[in-house]
C-alpha cells in the first residue's frame, strides 16, 4: 500500500500497531564469532528469514542471528511500513522473532557489554538503537511490559555510551541512525562545552550537506554555541527545507514576525527548480493545520497560485502533493480549488485521485461534486474507492465498504473490514 495512503489513513484510524508488545524470558546467549558477521548477512527472501530465525534457537548462533534480524527489520524500518506488502509481512515476521527471542534479556545485556570493545562500539550502538526504537526517548514514556523495559534499558545504554569520542565517530558514520543520534546528543552533559567545540566543523558540514532531518537537528544544536551566528545566518539564505528554515527561525522570532520572515523564505521553494524541494514544500502546506497553533502559517494567494500550478505538474508525485496542500488552503478560493480537484478526478495516477474526495468533502451538496464522487467510487483502484468512501461519509456507503472487504486487495480489504466493525460498534453505542 502506498505510503501516502497510509499517512492519509492515519488521520482516520486512531490506533497504530506498536513495534513491540510482548515480553520474553531469559538466560545467556552465545558470543558472536565475529564482530561484523551480522552486517554481511542478507535476508532477501522468506527462506533466508526462516534460516536466520532458526539460528535463534542455538546459543552458538543466537547473537549473530538476533543482530541480523535487527539489521533487516529494526528501527526505523520495522516500526514503520514499506510500500511493498510482501516486505512488510517479512518485517512483521522478523519483529515477532525479535520479540520472542530466547534469553532476550541476556542478549541485550551482551550487546550492552560489548559497547566496552572499541571495535564493537558503533555496531552495538546501532543495534541497540534499532532494538529500542522510540522507547525511552519519548518524553513521559513509562515502560510497562518486560519488553518495553528492555527497550528503555537499551536506549539508556546508548545515551550513557555517547561520550565525545563516540559522538565524533558516529557523526561521520555512513549509517543515518547513528548520525542523527550523534547530532541529537551533541553538546549534552556531562562533557564541557569546550570538549564539544572541536566537533563544530563536522556539525557544520552535516548542517549543510546531510538530509533535512539531520540538517535541522544540527542547526538546532549549533544555535547554542557562541560563534555560529554568522554560519546559521548564511544557512537561511541557502536552505531548501521548510522544516529546517523553521528550525533556524523559531528560536529568534515569535508571532507575526516568525510568520512574515518564514513566508519570505518559504514561498520561493514552491517554484524551486528541484522537484523534490517543491514536493516537500507542498507537503509542509498540507500539514499546516495539523501543527501546533503557534507553528501554523497564514498562507496567502501567492502560495495558493503556486499550489494550483503544481496540480498540473508533469510529475504525478508533485500533483499528489499539490492536491494534499490544496485541501488545507482551499478556503482561500473555494471555486478555483473545486475546479482543480474536479480536474484531478481523471488523473492517470491513483495516488493523485485518492486525494480528490478529501478536497471536495466540504462541497458534497453540489451536483458537479456528486458526479465526481460517483466516478471515484467506481475507480479501478481499491485504494481510491476506499479513501473516497472515508472522505464522503462511510456510513452512507456500507454496501461499497462490504464489497471492498471482500475484494482482491488484501490491505484495503482489511481496512474496510475494520471500518465496518467500527461503524457497527458506533451504531450499538
Amino acid at each position: 500500500m502506498k505510503l501516502k495512503l497510509l499517512l492519509c489513513l492515519a488521520l482516520v484510524f486512531s490506533g497504530v500497531r506498536a513495534g513491540y508488545s510482548t515480553g520474553s524470558s531469559v538466560a545467556a546467549p552465545g558470543r558472536a564469532s565475529s564482530t561484523n558477521d551480522w552486517q554481511t548477512k542478507t535476508i532477501a527472501s522468506e527462506a533466508d528469514l526462516d534460516r536466520v530465525m532458526a539460528q535463534l534457537e542455538s546459543p552458538a548462533t543466537r547473537f549473530d542471528a538476533f543482530l541480523a534480524l535487527l539489521e533487516f527489520a529494526g528501527y526505523p524500518r520495522g516500526n514503520t511500513h514499506n510500500d511493498d506488502l510482501k516486505v512488510n509481512t517479512l518485517h512483521e515476521k522478523a519483529i515477532a522473532a525479535i520479540q520472542t527471542c530466547p534469553d532476550l534479556d541476556a542478549v541485550i545485556a551482551a550487546m550492552i557489554d560489548r559497547l566496552k570493545e572499541p571495535e564493537d562500539r558503533l555496531p552495538m550502538l546501532r543495534a541497540l538503537l534499532e532494538f529500542s526504537g522510540g522507547f525511552g526517548g519519548m518524553p513521559g514514556f513509562s515502560a510497562r511490559t518486560p519488553l518495553e523495559k528492555l527497550a528503555v534499558k537499551a536506549k539508556q545504554a546508548v545515551n550513557d555510551a555517547l561520550d565525545v569520542p563516540t559522538v565524533e565517530m558516529a557523526l561521520v558514520d555512513s549509517n543515518w541512525l547513528l548520525r542523527i543520534t550523534a547530532v541529537e546528543h551533541f553538546g549534552n552533559p556531562p562533557a564541557q562545552t569546550s570538549e564539544w567545540e572541536r566537533l563544530l566543523p563536522q556539525m557544520e558540514k552535516l548542517a549543510v550537506n546531510d538530509d533535512s532531518a539531520i540538517r535541522g537537528a544540527a542547526d538546532g544544536k549549533l544555535h547554542w554555541f557562541p560563534g555560529t551566528e554568522q554560519f546559521l545566518a548564511e544557512r537561511l539564505t541557502n536552505e531548501t527545507s521548510a522544516d529546517v528554515i523553521l528550525e533556524l527561525l523559531r528560536d529568534r522570532n515569535v508571532g507575526n514576525e516568525l510568520n512574515d520572515r518564514f513566508l519570505v523564505l518559504f514561498v520561493p521553494l514552491l517554484s524551486h527548480p528541484n522537484e523534490k524541494v517543491r514536493e516537500d514544500a507542498l507537503l509542509f502546506i498540507g500539514f499546516n493545520s495539523d501543527r501546533a497553533p503557534m507553528l501554523q502559517f497564514s498562507f496567502g494567494m501567492d502560495v495558493f497560485d503556486r499550489v494550483i500550478a503544481s496540480t498540473r505538474a508533469n510529475s504525478a508525485t508533485e500533483r499528489a502533493d499539490a492536491a494534499y496542500a490544496l485541501a488545507d488552503i482551499r478556503q482561500l478560493d473555494m471555486d478555483r480549488s473545486r475546479e482543480a480537484f474536479l480536474h484531478l478526478v481523471n488523473d492517470p495516477d491513483a495516488d493523485v485521485r485518492l486525494r480528490v474526495a478529501w478536497g471536495l468533502n466540504n462541497q458534497l451538496e453540489r451536483e458537479d461534486v456528486k458526479r465526481a464522487i460517483a466516478v471515484l467510487l467506481k475507480d479501478k483502484s481499491a485504494e481510491v474507492r476506499f479513501v473516497t468512501i472515508l472522505a464522503a461519509g462511510p456510513q452512507k456507503f456500507i454496501p461499497e465498504l462490504e464489497a471492498l472487504s471482500r475484494g482482491s486487495d488484501p490491505s484495503v480489504a482489511d481496512l474496510a473490514a475494520q471500518k465496518l466493525n467500527q461503524l457497527a460498534n458506533d451504531k450499538k453505542n
